[in-house]
């Protein structure tokens, strides 16, 4: 009797069906391809989670560079003993031939040559760490900090040594606006009683513009005498 149980119970277990494991292997199949996608996805995700946040470190290294030399003098060496102030306020010097040479605060500097890099340009490919070119090598420094701000910046964004460039939309700029109440101004406004006040703007373009990242803050001011 019992070996009679024993052959209804395993004719009752014959397994899977050709169609059944078919059907089978289909559902785990969508199951993996939703999840490569999400996987992929992700990966995505976190690397332009990465470059946003190297923007705004940048960003924040830009704005610090100017605020922290504003007062520098652009093209000259702030402790040469040529330099002197004229009735408008102005540093100034003479070359060797007499000419009277004005000279620009770093601000100012940027008023009149805004600060751009375009696209991928000069991307540079760095096949190992030795052909990397230090940002402060020696032989290398400008006599003024602005120069060497401008070239550490051409360096770390031209060079694609942070950002990734991926397409000609990625563009980074500094633009300073002059606002003040009176003429020779960018934008006159009438609630500003100082002499000028300098606004910086910063854009970063990422992901071939998809994305960007801007900034805007007070790079300097003079006070009205």
């Amino acid at each position: 009797m019992i070996g009679y149980y024993n052959k209804i119970k395993n004719k009752n277990q014959l397994g899977l069906s050709i169609l059944e494991a078919l059907v089978s292997t289909v559902i785990v199949g969508i199951g993996f391809v939703a999840i490569f996608q999400m996987v992929n996805y992700s990966v995505q995700s976190i690397d332009v989670s990465g470059e946003r946040t190297k923007a705004n470190y940048l960003v924040s290294m830009l704005t610090e560079d100017i605020l922290g030399n504003r007062n520098s003098l652009y093209g000259i060496d702030s402790k040469d003993a040529g330099i002197i102030i004229n009735e408008f306020g102005e540093p100034v010097s003479q070359d060797d031939t007499g000419t009277t040479v004005v000279y620009k605060k770093f601000t100012d500097h940027l008023l009149e040559n805004p600060w751009k890099v375009n696209s991928c340009a000069n991307k540079s490919n760095f096949d190992s760490v030795s052909e990397i070119k230090d940002i402060y090598a020696a032989g290398t420094e400008s006599v003024d900090a602005p120069s060497n701000k401008l070239r550490k910046w051409n360096m770390i964004f031209e060079e694609d040594r942070h950002l990734k460039c991926r397409g000609s939309k990625d563009i980074k700029t500094i633009k300073i606006f002059k606002l003040c109440r009176w003429a020779h101004c960018d934008f006159i406004k009438d609630t500003i009683f100082d002499q000028a006040m300098y606004i910086g703007r910063i854009q970063i373009n990422l992901n071939n513009g998809k994305k960007r990242k801007y900034l805007y803050f007070q790079a300097d001011y003079k006070l009205k005498d």
